[in-house]
C-alpha cells in the first residue's frame, strides 16, 4: 500500500508539469501572432515613410550609392532630433 500514494503524487506532478507546458505554448503562440501582425507596415500618406521602407530593403552596397535613401535617412534623423531644416520652412 505504501507505493500507491507515491504514484498518485507522481501522477499529479506530471499533470501539473504538462499543464505548465501547455500554458507556455499558448503564450508563445500569442507572442508569435502579435509579432507577425506588427511586421506589416501601416499604410500612410507620408512619402518619407514610403522612401524609408524602400531603402530598408536595399543591400548595404546599394544603400551606399543611393543618394535618395541617404537624403531620406538624413531627413528622418532631422525630424527625430528636432534639428532645423536646411531648406525653407513649409
Amino acid at each position: 500500500m505504501r507505493g500507491r500514494p507515491d504514484r498518485v503524487l507522481k501522477l499529479i506532478a506530471c499533470l501539473m508539469g504538462g499543464l505548465v507546458l501547455l500554458m507556455a505554448a499558448m503564450e508563445f503562440g500569442k507572442a508569435v501572432k502579435e509579432d507577425g501582425a506588427a511586421a506589416v507596415a501601416p499604410v500612410t500618406d507620408d512619402p518619407l515613410r514610403a522612401e524609408l521602407a524602400r531603402c530598408r530593403d536595399l543591400t548595404p552596397e546599394d544603400l551606399a550609392t543611393d543618394t535618395d535613401c541617404r537624403a531620406a535617412w538624413a531627413e528622418n534623423r532631422r525630424r527625430f532630433f528636432g534639428a532645423p531644416s536646411d531648406g525653407p520652412e513649409e
